[in-house]
């Protein structure tokens, strides 16, 4: 009797076993994507959801992680406000959710970095995992650097590196205005720009140099258009994104401005849409990236970005979203755990192959990505038209300099405090 009943009893521990395990490889492992879907950029916001989504679909349909395991990614809603960005983490946590993403915005990004700082020495079983795909801030790998934060974007003084090789490279450019937006963000530009202009391109002269109200409050930008005719700028070198980009832009091309823009994000989607082919052109805009479709690039790429232009009907912007979850799904699969600490020295000093440009690698020291970057300029006869909401703008991009990895390794203040492994 008793034999029978231990057998029982381990064919019954066997069973719940067997569907703990299917219940465990079925369980997904969720993103919260902390981002404005509502508010002043919305549209930048759902531009962002909506290739992650994409992302997630296609790792998932590869088999995704860890067996079998899925990726979910959860929409969480910031409208574009700081408090609303902690509630919204606070929301994850809730939730158990342990990787959290962002990038709209590095006044958010701080706030999320400083947060999980506080809540991970705490709660050493509850931590969580952020991904920076697009804050840039450079202070974020420097003096604020943190073992749960990684930065999947080139920061600023990468950027604003490569956009100074681009601008050494051209031989039109002899004098530059200046235009950033007054936050953590644009002051990092600004800083970057005016130290790396006067190392790497020695010919060139600021002339100008302006920091305004960000995101949308400036209506006008008519005086600004006329203090940069009066300087004798050739060129305006800026970081602004957003309705401060569209605004300025359309300003500039119709006020009959004969400047050129060197832009951080002159080629984000939703603000091509926003000042439209004609201002880009009559402005020269140029923009930097990891990525743009008339470039070479890695065939599986190319089939990725044309999959999402046959499901959305827009173009393939930010290719650095492919790399983010690239890296976080085989992070997951060499750590074998959805652990965020284990993940999170899975990460570091991974490479991934980034295709004809080069490698992808996770720095060690700070959590800082380092990819080769691409200056291009916007052109009526690109062979990939840029395509937005399935409206043909009938322009594109076409290289005007590459910006080696050589170029944009700069030394790092980071002093990164480590939790112990195991």
């Amino acid at each position: 009797m008793q034999l029978r009943q231990a057998l029982i009893a381990a064919a019954a521990f066997t069973t719940a076993v067997a569907a703990q395990t299917a219940v465990s490889s079925a369980q997904s492992i969720k993103i919260g994507l902390i981002e404005p879907y509502s508010g002043r950029v919305a549209a930048v916001g759902t531009d962002v959801l909506r290739q992650w989504n994409y992302l997630a679909d296609n790792i998932n349909k590869a088999g995704g992680v860890l067996g079998g395991r899925k990726l979910e990614i959860v929409a969480l809603d910031n409208a574009m406000v700081a408090e609303r960005t902690i509630q919204q983490l606070k929301s994850a946590i809730d939730q158990n959710i342990r990787i959290v993403a962002q990038g709209v915005g590095s006044n958010h990004a701080i706030n999320i970095i400083k947060y999980l700082g506080r809540h991970n020495q705490r709660n050493p079983d509850k931590s969580v995992l952020y991904l920076n795909h697009s804050a840039v801030t450079t202070a974020f790998t420097g003096k604020l650097c943190s073992f749960w934060h990684f930065r999947f974007d080139a920061n600023v003084d990468q950027k604003v590196a490569g956009l100074v090789t681009g601008i050494k490279a051209d031989k039109s450019v002899k004098k530059i205005y200046m235009i950033n937006q007054n936050y953590a963000y644009g002051k990092s530009f600004r800083a970057a720009a005016i130290r790396l202009l006067k190392a790497r391109a020695k010919g060139v002269k600021l002339v100008g140099d302006e920091l305004i109200v960000p995101f949308g409050k400036v209506q006008d930008f008519t005086p600004y258009i006329a203090k940069i005719k009066n300087s004798g700028a050739d060129t305006v070198l800026t970081g602004n994104w957003g309705p401060d980009l569209v605004r300025f832009v359309k300003a500039a091309a119709a006020s009959g401005l004969k400047v050129q823009f060197y832009t951080i994000y002159g080629g984000i989607t939703s603000s091509i849409a926003g000042y439209g082919p004609k201002a880009g052109l009559a402005v020269n805009i140029k923009q930097i990236n990891e990525h743009h479709e008339n470039t070479a690039v890695p065939p599986r790429v190319v089939t990725l970005a044309a999959g999402y232009r046959k499901l959305h009907g827009s173009s393939w912007y930010s290719d650095r979203y492919r790399v983010t979850l690239e890296m976080l799904a085989n992070a997951i699969n060499k750590a074998k755990s959805d652990n965020p600490k284990a993940i999170a020295y899975a990460l570091e000093g991974m490479t991934i192959d980034n295709g004809p440009l080069g490698k992808a690698t996770m720095r060690t020291k700070d959590h800082q990505i380092h990819f080769p970057l691409i200056v291009s300029a916007m052109t009526p006869t690109a062979k990939v038209p840029f395509i937005y909401n399935n409206n043909n703008f009938k322009i594109g991009w076409r290289t005007t300099a590459t910006a080696p990895v050589s170029d944009l390794t700069l030394p790092t203040v980071c002093k990164m405090k480590r939790p112990k492994k195991g």
